[in-house]
């Protein structure tokens, strides 16, 4: 099947998973690998995995494996999905595709009877597998056309997944083993525990932008403390070109960052909040968690999305910051763009929000942006950093 479905299904400029462009093939010689994820989706089930060419053979059984041979589970053949996949223990965000949490169940090695290929060809894999929890023969069998009437198409995905009978064959209570043994192999953690953790959100690098080019973008760590450039009352708006306007938000401006998986809000002088609100704040903290970078740091405002301010957005302005970079420097037009790209690769839906400019005449757009009753706009040069030498304005409207 290759990759191609599996890219099909998703698309990676909102998605974060890992993107089957160059799949990776086996070492020669190498012992193939096997993954069960517990995946609690749409529904529970876990995600079969074997390795085989480069990428990950799948199957979705509903029930998991049994170690009883007279138990014979359904195991619906899905696409083929890249080796990155093995590894990860997570959440997929809400929205993409197969969003839910993620279990590492067992791992391990697995070695064919005879020619893989051919057996996975003729629909009649038999194998052994060397897990932590699984060992011994098992059988995966596509099912052809038999039982009650299936949708179109199921034909040829409806497999069965059987035990083989040799020493590792269990009857009874003794035979279910994912009641038996929940647990993640790697971390011992169960489903409800991994779901609690929202420091464990799969973002692969191929969503990630990257600043490196940026004129002005200086490789460095997170700076320890971060200044946010204070916009100065004008009562006029500027004039002349080079100049980027935005209509104001009215709400509390603040800086987000993550490090280390951990999110952080800063007030506008760039302290943390209190421990009060960052409580009343925290689903906007969770949400930054979703943005596809290792470490970043955005300002912008929080302000209610529905009139009964039960909602609320954080509208993004500048990236001072982004994945081992240090982007103050770079001129704000350009940390615009990466930051729009930023945003638009995270998943729909949430509370982040990117707050567009305009390259327009000042008089122009303040006449305009007062029209439409917004309370004010700001404008910044398109050349400006950001820290003190910033040059950014507001301009209020005539109340």
């Amino acid at each position: 099947m290759g990759l191609s479905e599996y890219n099909r299904k998703r698309n990676f400029a909102i998605t974060s998973e890992p993107s089957g462009d160059a799949p990776v093939r086996a070492r020669k010689g190498a012992a193939l690998g096997f993954v069960i994820q517990k995946h609690a989706a749409t529904r529970l089930h876990y995600d079969f995995r074997l390795e085989l060419d480069g990428v990950l053979l799948s199957w979705s059984v509903p029930k998991g494996p049994s170690l009883d041979p007279k138990v014979k589970r359904l195991a619906m053949h899905v696409e083929d999905h890249p080796l990155a996949y093995a590894d990860f223990e997570g959440i997929i965000p809400k929205g993409q595709y197969g969003g839910g949490t993620v279990l590492l169940w067992d791992q391990g090695t697995w070695e064919p009877f005879g020619d893989a290929r051919a057996g996975y060809a003729a629909g009649n894999l038999k194998f052994r597998l060397d897990g932590a929890k699984l060992h011994g023969a098992f059988a995966l069998i596509k099912l052809r056309g038999r039982g009650p009437a299936r949708r179109p198409g199921d034909d040829e995905r409806s497999w069965l997944l059987v035990k083989e009978r040799d020493t590792e064959a269990r009857e009874g209570d003794a035979a279910e083993i994912t009641e038996r043994q929940p647990e993640s192999v790697t971390t011992g953690r169960t489903i409800e525990e991994i779901a609690g953790d929202r420091s464990r959100i799969w973002h692969s690098k191929t969503a990630h932008v990257d600043p490196s080019g940026a004129p002005g973008a200086r490789a460095a760590r997170l700076p320890a403390k971060l200044a946010p450039p204070a916009f100065r009352k004008s009562a006029k708006p500027p004039r002349g070109d080079g100049w980027l306007h935005e209509l104001e938000v009215e709400g509390q401006r603040l800086v987000g960052v993550v490090a280390d998986g951990k999110p952080r809000l800063l007030s506008a002088k760039g302290a943390p909040l209190s421990p009060a609100g960052a409580r009343k704040l925290a689903a906007i903290a969770d949400a930054l968690r979703l943005l596809p970078a290792d470490t970043v740091a955005v300002d912008g405002i929080v302000a209610p999305l529905s009139a009964d301010g039960a909602r609320l957005g954080y509208f993004l302005f500048d990236l001072p910051y982004l994945d081992r970079h240090d982007l103050r420097a770079v001129p704000l037009e350009r940390r615009k763009a990466l930051l729009a790209d930023l945003v638009h690769r995270a998943p729909a839906g949430g509370p982040l929000r990117y707050l567009d400019h305009f390259a327009a005449d000042g008089e122009t757009f303040h006449r305009e942006a007062c029209r439409l009753g917004a309370t004010a706009m700001v404008s910044r040069r398109a050349d400006s950093p950001y820290g003190a030498r910033a040059r950014w304005q507001r301009t209020a409207c005539a109340k």
